[in-house]
């Protein structure tokens, strides 16, 4: 008995080797092939936690979308040789924000503008910075004063082609100068790319158009004036990836006259930051 015993101890021995020799001698899977199991996790990250989020990122704790808008002036030619020969392969537009940022120190681009909002994924936020500006819209003869009977009547004809009194305002509307945007990010679910759709604007009240002017029966000078407004504006929908800025677009920019100036361009860059709330 204690032979058969020794015997099949052995016999469990050599197996438990055999199977140890054809474990180490198993096909390696995929993931090993390329780098091994800590080379993923370092291309692709964990699940739900950005590539850049640092030590401080709890994919559990609740999360809210910090949007940054920067209006970049430059010259059209300083535009053009800028994107001349670039060619981008992907949104991530990182590169080219520092660039421009070269461009502002050496004072060949200036920062028109920045504006930053914040909200919660899937809600709307709006930030202003503006002044309210009212200004006539429709305008209506003026009858004079009512008689001893409350009613205003209508003057008698001019012997000459002239107004009596002149017209007067009475239909007003408020416009805001100034900056505005208004944003609504949504995350997606596994916290690494935020869908935005934004409409930032900037308003300038460049000068005042006549569209009548004259003298009453009295001598009085009258003038009708409507206010000329300039807007550089911007609505889309972008996919943007967590920490890097997106060249959303280029417009023109205003003269000193409030004209279109078309040798200057105004670029428009957006920067989409997660942050954890905690």
């Amino acid at each position: 008995m204690k032979k058969l015993a020794l015997l099949l101890s052995s016999l469990g021995i050599v197996g438990l080797g055999i199977a140890i020799f054809a474990t180490a001698q198993e096909p390696a899977p995929p993931a090993f092939e390329r780098g091994g199991s800590e080379d993923v996790t370092e291309e692709r990250g964990t699940a739900g936690e950005p590539e850049d989020a640092g030590e401080d990122f709890d994919a559990d704790l609740p999360k809210q979308i910090q949007v940054q808008v920067e209006f970049i002036e430059l010259s059209h030619e300083a535009l053009t040789k800028l994107l001349f020969k670039s060619k981008p392969v992907s949104a991530d537009a990182t590169k080219l924000r520092e660039q421009l940022q070269e461009m502002v120190e050496k004072k060949e681009a200036n920062v028109l503008e920045t504006m930053i909002a914040i909200a919660k994924s899937g809600q709307k936020a709006t930030t202003e910075s503006i002044h309210e500006f009212i200004y006539p819209t429709e305008y209506e003869p003026n009858w004079g004063l009512p008689d001893a009977d409350g009613k205003t009547q209508p003057p008698p004809a001019p012997t000459k082609p002239q107004n009596i009194f002149p017209a007067v305002p009475v239909c007003f509307e408020p416009r805001n100068l100034g900056s505005t945007l208004e944003i609504e990010p949504t995350l997606s679910i596994d916290n690494l790319v935020i869908d935005l759709r934004f409409a930032p604007e900037i308003i300038w009240h460049t000068g005042n158009t006549s569209w009548m002017k004259g003298k009453d029966l009295l001598g009085n000078d009258y003038d009708v004036l409507m206010p000329d407004m300039f807007v550089v504006r911007l609505s889309t929908a972008l996919s943007c990836y967590n920490g890097k800025y997106h060249l959303a677009g280029v417009l023109s920019p205003k003269d000193e006259k409030g004209n279109t100036d078309h040798k200057r361009k105004v670029m428009v860059l957006v920067k989409c930051d997660i942050l954890t709330v905690k």
